[in-house]
């Protein structure tokens, strides 16, 4: 597969959109995006897109090029000055205008480079066509950036495989063979396999956008790209091949950082990279194009509905989400805002709920109305009983009878917590067993499993076959497994 940033090329004929390319599901998490008035005036403020104005605007009515699209040296160093680019960084400003159209060639043949689409459209100065003009722009930075590192030599034999593949018709054969004996395959018709950077930009762009509560490490970054990089080869090719790639052409990763960075397209602390609001604008348009629901926010959290409030959780942080529910809270009312998602939590799946009580707790003793209101109602009254008891605090006495959680209170809400690290596709023992021990008292886990099996939670049998899988401990997934044969013969 190879892409030239958002215009992809899908050679598979199973590809068809970023959504097919990158796996991604049906919807994503909603997203509140400033207006396109702040998104114009963000990207006028972006220096990469300052410089290619300025290079649009020092080619005028037309530049002489050479045979091969270049400026002489002398030019190339006037139009790094007019652009306030060094020598070592023109390469990328020139490469980007010309891809991004920024700067075009002479239809009429002539050797000439004047300015393009995108230099006109920054100079009408309208903020939809401002936004265009960053929007192609990032594009180009995410399709040119590695090429421009390695030269138009090392870009066309990192093209090598995808050429080499589409003429031997014996390829897709050899390769199996070469992948029963455990070697990897050839890819640059030398024996050798080679890093394949296709894609990887663009592929690092989305995982930041599904990514965007809490960003990523450059760390967990760089890991990403050079495992998809060398995924053709053996661990030690990989590790030859990539300190090849950095004594010849330096760190891909922090040259394409450095380059968004430029564009304000991501904002980075230092060590966690996040995706800054103009990239998320066009990634989030640019997906929804493709058949990704992804619902736009209200401005405010005063416009936003309860479902809404919750459904937006998994696109922010912690306190981003505490925030705004404090917010949405206060501007409906405690008594109400905390009655409309217990509501909802009832009635919703285990993060729903979960996420419901954890914003209404928040609220303290003003919503002990509502959660009175919530003692009888099954998928929440062991979460009432709870904190009630904290509010109504009886000191050595301990809360009220009628406060003590049952069991089925508690396989209730222990199935909640265990169906969020239940993951059949990519299943984790290491999280399911942290999970597994916030959620079950210690040597409880058989009484649990029983109550569980009796219960009416509708993911209880889902819950204690994973857990019966993928638990470490036999005893433990024994256990399970048999409460959950128990509870598929009750069903019966």
């Amino acid at each position: 597969m190879a892409d030239d940033g958002f215009g992809v090329d899908f050679e598979d004929d199973d590809l068809t959109s970023l959504k097919d390319a990158f796996e991604l599901p049906d919807s994503l998490p909603p997203i509140r995006l400033p207006s396109v008035a702040e998104l114009a005036a963000q990207a006028r403020e972006a220096p990469l897109a300052r410089q290619l104005a300025a290079l649009a605007m020092w080619v005028g009515s037309g530049r002489r090029v050479d045979e091969e699209g270049d400026l002489s040296p002398s030019d190339a160093a006037a139009a790094a000055a007019a652009a306030g680019a060094g020598a070592a960084d023109f390469a990328y400003v020139w490469e980007y205008a010309i891809a991004a159209d920024w700067l075009s060639y002479d239809d009429a043949g002539e050797d000439l480079v004047l300015p393009g689409e995108l230099a006109e459209a920054w100079v009408d100065d309208t903020d939809e066509d401002v936004r265009f003009a960053w929007d192609v722009t990032f594009g180009a930075v995410l399709a040119e950036t590695l090429e421009v590192a390695a030269g138009p030599a090392a870009a066309d034999e990192l093209a090598a495989d995808d050429e080499l593949a589409a003429e031997d018709e014996d390829y897709a054969d050899d390769q199996d063979d070469e992948d029963e004996q455990g070697d990897a395959p050839d890819h640059d018709g030398d024996g050798e396999p080679a890093l394949d950077f296709a894609g990887l930009p663009l592929a690092l762009a989305i995982l930041l956008y599904t990514s965007r509560g809490e960003g990523l490490s450059r760390a967990e970054l760089t890991e990403v790209f050079w495992a998809d990089a060398a995924v053709d080869m053996t661990q030690a090719q990989a590790a030859v091949a990539r300190e090849e790639w950095l004594a010849a052409y330096g760190d891909p990763v922090e040259l394409l950082l450095g380059k968004l960075a430029e564009l304000r397209a991501i904002t980075d602390d230092g060590d966690t990279v996040a995706l800054a609001p103009l990239a998320l604008a066009e990634l989030r348009d640019r997906l929804v194009e493709e058949g990704v629901d992804i619902a736009l926010l209200p401005p405010t959290a005063a416009e936003l509905t309860g479902a809404e409030l919750l459904a937006m959780a998994e696109g922010v942080s912690e306190e981003e989400f505490y925030a705004e529910s404090a917010a949405w809270a206060a501007a409906r009312g405690t008594a109400p805002a905390a009655r409309e998602l217990l509501d909802l939590g009832a009635h919703g799946d285990p993060g729903d709920r979960l996420l419901a009580v954890a914003a209404v707790s928040r609220l303290g003793a003003a919503a002990a109305p509502a959660w009175r209101d919530s003692l009888d109602v099954p998928p929440m009254s062991g979460y009432a009983k709870i904190t009630l008891a904290t509010l109504e605090d009886g000191g050595a006495a301990g809360p009220p009878a009628r406060l003590e959680p049952t069991p089925a209170d508690v396989a209730w809400m222990a199935t909640d917590l265990l169906a969020l690290a239940c993951d059949d596709e990519y299943p984790d023992p290491d999280e399911l067993v942290v999970t597994f021990n916030e959620a079950v008292p210690a040597g409880g886990e058989a009484a649990l499993f029983d109550a569980m099996s009796r219960g009416v939670h509708p993911d209880a049998v889902a819950v204690l076959n994973h857990v019966g899988k993928y638990h470490p401990d036999k005893r433990v997934a024994k256990a399970a497994r048999t409460a959950a044969h128990k509870a598929a013969s009750r069903a019966q």
